[in-house]
């Protein structure tokens, strides 16, 4: 199951599970920046 696929997708799948949209976002948000701080350091 592919978890992000844009804003509404997101939105979509917050809803079906009942999580918090706000929090779901900012927690995407934070993995995005990690797996970017990751690869940076590995030159990718």
């Amino acid at each position: 199951m592919v978890l992000v696929g844009g804003r509404a997708s997101v939105r979509n799948r917050a809803e079906t599970f009942g999580l918090d949209y706000a929090n779901l976002l900012e927690a995407l948000g934070e993995l995005d920046d990690a797996w970017r701080d990751w690869r940076s350091c590995r030159g990718w």
